[in-house]
């Protein structure tokens, strides 16, 4: 199947190192929700490079290459080692990553490089930072990398040498919540409940899913058990299952209790409105997120994409709003891409 994609593609290379690079930049962009996406982005970045000058090739080895192996090579190597527990390898290859990363910033065309995974980060930058300034798009998600090895360091209990890692992570890809989650558990490890709150509130903006802003309530309840705001604790660690299920709740709960030594009663909806409103948050999704979401949706089938292109953005609208209007158009995407799936499986048998 991913072979049969990538001998299509070649097919459609000129020998005009311009035109073919344009070519590829597009034919990445339509295959990158693709069930194997990182298969066949890892092939059109082959047949890139093999296309290049040898003055570029030099180039690109000495930002992009950890001895002959790419950075992306480095970090599947480094992630099994971790795998295997061995933490400081992992870590030291990581490292390598991250100043392969500063190295390839430092270039001043490369500034406002950013690491979006997909056009739903793009918009959404655009959207929530107004950029003044055209970005262009890191050769590698290095927001990924770099979360990976924060995460690393936070497991070998190194919160300091985390913090920065993570920042970085985050200046790649503002968008991409995963560092930002990371970064709040190394506050709890470093006792730093005022980084924490502000960690949250940068956090709960860019929230796509149920999930995630229940984790931000439940990190929001850490935090004011940490200042002993017992109440206000209660009051988010409640609105968090109102998005999603947590057992570890019940003992925060049983916590605060022995703390206080009074039972715990359920708060109202006047009182968890009230933690809110004194933490300056406001409560639920945010309407950016959702409406950009939708929009995107729209447009996708509007202009005939891959109906899961179409499904990811309006999954984020559905799961964040529960409107039964989406639902219908979600149905209606999943038995196309189930026809478009049957479709291609007979073609490939032919």
């Amino acid at each position: 199947m991913v072979n049969d994609i990538i001998e299509e593609i070649k097919k459609g290379l000129t020998g005009n190192l311009v035109e073919d690079a344009a070519y590829l930049e597009l034919e990445a962009i339509k295959h990158r929700n693709d069930e194997d996406a990182e298969e066949i982005l890892k092939a059109i970045s082959d047949i890139s490079f093999d296309m290049l000058p040898e003055d570029q090739k030099k180039y690109l080895k000495e930002t992009l290459f950890i001895g002959e192996q790419r950075l992306d090579q480095v970090f599947h190597q480094a992630n099994e080692l971790f795998k295997q527990r061995k933490m400081q390898e992992s870590a030291d290859l990581m490292k390598k990553i991250e100043e392969k990363a500063d190295f390839f910033m430092e270039r001043p065309e490369n500034k406002n490089s950013f690491s979006f995974r997909n056009r739903f980060d793009e918009y959404l930058y655009r959207e929530l930072y107004k950029p003044k300034e055209e970005f262009r798009t890191t050769p590698y998600d290095f927001c990924n990398y770099l979360t990976a090895y924060g995460y690393i360091l936070v497991e070998m209990n190194k919160g300091k040498e985390a913090e920065p890692v993570l920042e970085k992570a985050i200046g790649f890809n503002p968008i991409n919540i995963g560092p930002r989650f990371e970064l709040a558990e190394t506050y709890k490890m470093l006792k730093e409940p005022a980084k924490l709150l502000y960690t949250i509130k940068d956090t709960l903006p860019i929230t796509t899913s149920p999930e995630e802003i229940a984790r931000c309530y439940c990190n929001l309840g850490y935090y004011c058990i940490e200042i002993k705001d017992y109440d206000s604790a209660v009051a988010f660690y409640y609105a968090s299952l109102l998005y999603a299920p947590n057992e570890n709740i019940k003992g925060e709960i049983d916590y605060i209790a022995a703390q206080t030594k009074k039972q715990v009663t359920p708060p109202t909806k006047k009182d968890i409105e009230k933690a809110f409103k004194k933490y300056k948050i406001a409560e639920g999704p945010n309407p950016v997120v959702y409406n950009m979401a939708y929009s995107l949706g729209e447009f996708c089938v509007e202009h005939d994409a891959h109906p899961q292109e179409s499904l990811y953005y309006y999954s984020i609208a559905y799961n964040l709003t529960r409107d039964e209007k989406i639902k219908v158009k979600l149905d209606k995407l999943v038995e196309q891409a189930k026809e478009l799936a049957a479709k291609i499986a007979e073609e490939s048998k032919a």
